[in-house]
């Protein structure tokens, strides 16, 4: 039998990591900031949600609720899939660490930073775009807990509950500050952990989407997703602009109330197609990792030789970083060690 690929989603897997790549270059802001805003605050902010929906549809589909968390077939699925991450997460946080020494030599060295250091490996990410791997390493054994041991609706809703906590304090922060209270608590909270953008806040509404993903798939909703997204999609992009507009955006802005509903539409609709299993749709789905994973080498790398050109350092980055995963996987077939990196 013929096996089937999801190949929309290993699509759009590859082309969210390409995103990914925008969001920290900025590749439009000497062509257009209006430009560079949607593409870079608006389009590329869909990227990382979708990696977390398909993470979570994938290894979900996996565990059998029905069995309870302590379920020995389940507990092998998440210990597997954790140990993953965990190996991947360590290996490129020391990969990573030049440019991390790099920051210290230029700012100073003291024991703070390895205080901070010891912090953002557990929550933040030891390089900024690593948290990502630390976000589904508290986010996948959370939602696991609550898809084995709680209803579906409760799993929502407290999910939902988490990610609009983390969106009142990563869009509106600034503005809370000035409410007694709940100022206080969200300076204290920003004080030792900086981002709500984590395995907590973040990551468990849309591994939890992923969940639902599959009672909604069946054919006669095809229509109805392509048409739930863009009506999502357009009032998402509404709210975006309406932020800018009354000035509380800002580079870190990424948790938006449309978001969640824009990405389930988007994934369910995307869930639809599936092609022949074929070696081209294999390699996007490995190489959109790689790619996610070595992009910021290549960013620096590049906007240190190209400062203002910055849709150069954006197309040379992806070239790069498109290179080094095509390298990796043929290298992967030789030598066992560059497994280790994906």
């Amino acid at each position: 039998m013929e096996k089937k690929s999801y190949g929309m989603l290993d699509i759009a897997k590859f082309i969210s990591a390409l995103l990914v790549i925008a969001i920290h270059c900025a590749p439009f802001v000497e062509v257009s900031e209006t430009l560079n805003f949607v593409y870079v605050q608006i389009i590329a902010r869909l990227a990382v949600p979708f990696f977390f929906t398909a993470s979570g549809w994938l290894f979900f589909r996996k565990i059998d609720a029905a069995s309870g968390w302590r379920d020995e077939q389940n507990l092998y699925q998440l210990k597997r899939y954790w140990k993953r991450i965990a190996r991947i997460y360590i290996v490129w946080s020391l990969i990573y660490l030049p440019l991390l020494a790099s920051s210290w030599i230029q700012g100073g060295f003291t024991y703070m930073s390895l205080l901070r250091l010891l912090r953002d490996f557990l929550f933040n990410g030891t390089y900024y775009h690593l948290w990502f791997l630390s976000a589904l390493l508290w986010g996948v054994p959370l939602v696991y807990w609550m898809y084995t041991n709680w209803s579906r609706r409760a799993m929502f809703i407290v999910t939902l509950t988490l990610y609009m906590i983390g969106m009142l304090v990563n869009v509106y922060g600034a503005l809370l500050m000035d409410v007694s209270i709940i100022g206080s608590l969200v300076s204290l909270y920003e004080s030792a952990l900086v981002t709500t953008r984590n395995g907590f806040f973040f990551a468990p509404i849309f591994l939890t989407l992923g969940i639902y993903v599959d009672e909604f798939r069946s054919g006669r909703y095809k229509m109805h997703s392509a048409v739930a997204f863009i009506v999502c999609f357009t009032i998402y992009v509404g709210e975006a602009l309406a932020l800018r507009h009354v000035g509380i955006m800002n580079d870190l802005t990424s948790m938006y109330v449309m978001l969640v509903p824009t990405v389930f539409f988007l994934f369910m609709f995307l869930i639809q197609f599936s092609f022949s299993s074929n070696s081209l749709l294999e390699g996007m789905r490995r190489q959109s990792l790689l790619i996610y994973l070595s992009h910021i080498y290549f960013v620096v790398l590049w906007l240190h030789i190209f400062p203002t050109a910055h849709l150069w350092v954006y197309l040379l980055s992806i070239l790069c970083s498109y290179i080094f995963s095509v390298a990796v996987l043929k290298m992967a077939k030789r030598f066992k060690l560059c497994k280790a990196l994906m």
